[in-house]
């Protein structure tokens, strides 16, 4: 696992506020977003499988407990 599975709630609305972002920027800024993503710890694809992240993505690891919220 290159990220972590143990996120606090301030990391989840974080990170739920930057996919929504990166699902209306331009290719240009996703990177930029995604690198934002990566310094909280979350690597969708290379952790998850997950190649065009969504909000629900996210809630679903959290719901499965693949990822836990202290």
């Amino acid at each position: 696992m290159k990220g972590k599975n143990t996120f606090t709630k301030s990391e989840i609305v974080e990170l739920k506020q930057l996919i929504n972002m990166r699902q209306n920027a331009p290719y240009d800024e996703q990177k930029r977003l995604r690198d934002r993503m990566r310094d909280i710890g979350f690597y969708g694809r290379d952790d998850w499988g997950i190649v065009d992240c969504h909000v629900c993505d996210l809630e679903d690891l959290i719901n499965s407990g693949n990822i836990i919220v202290i």
